[in-house]
């Protein structure tokens, strides 16, 4: 009986231990991407929707600013909050903002990737994926 119950504590150990590892690994990972978007105005190059194309290169356009306290503004003149996440695999950035007029804008984008100077994100309506590709200077 003690050897089944060794075993036992030997396995809840070992389980424990994986899942304590993979919460702080998630802990570090959403810390090092808040770090990274964050104080930076980052522009909207271009998107991708179903292989198409459109490109901002060189125009006036979209920029947003996700700030450290959490604070989210865009060019549209969208202010409110934001926070990233992984309830699964994907990173998520939440949105939770309303207009100059007082609207909600509430949206969730995935994160596909972050860098230093670059940023991905994407989300799907209709079936249809649109990817974001952001720029900082």
């Amino acid at each position: 009986m003690k050897i089944k119950n060794n075993y036992f504590t030997i396995a809840f150990l070992f389980i424990t231990g994986l899942s304590a590892c993979s919460k702080n690994e998630t802990a570090a990972e959403l810390n090092v991407t808040k770090g990274m978007l964050s104080d930076k105005t980052w522009y909207l190059d271009y998107s991708v929707t179903n292989n198409v194309t459109k490109s901002y290169v060189g125009q006036t356009t979209y920029f947003i600013n996700f700030l450290k306290n959490g604070q989210t503004k865009d060019s549209d003149g969208i202010i409110g909050y934001y926070a990233i996440q992984k309830p699964t695999n994907i990173l998520q950035l939440y949105v939770n903002a309303s207009t100059i007029s007082g609207a909600p804008a509430n949206y969730t984008y995935a994160i596909e990737s972050v860098g230093v100077q670059n940023l991905i994100l994407s989300y799907t309506k209709n079936g249809a994926k649109t990817q974001l590709y952001y720029s900082t200077k």
